[in-house]
């Protein structure tokens, strides 16, 4: 499967999770690590056709933020 129909197979499936709802998604990002047969890593990040840089690192810096807080609250209760 060529990176494009993988790309839009994601930005379906999280269109139709959230379809019903009283919210529809306008913007995403994904970040997939994957393993060839070999054991080689790659990563790729995928955003919908169209996407602008700042939507993409907006989304993404939003996210690694959202992270980093969880992981101080989870260290903060483990101590």
């Amino acid at each position: 499967m060529e990176f494009e129909q993988i790309r839009d197979s994601v930005g379906d499936a999280l269109a139709e999770a959230v379809s019903g709802e009283s919210e529809m998604v306008t913007k995403w990002v994904a970040l997939v690590e994957v393993m060839d047969a070999n054991g080689e890593r790659s990563a790729y990040v995928m955003a919908p056709d169209g996407a602008k840089p700042w939507d993409t690192l907006g989304l993404m810096t939003f996210g690694i933020q959202a992270e980093q807080a969880a992981a101080w609250s989870v260290r903060d209760d483990d101590e």
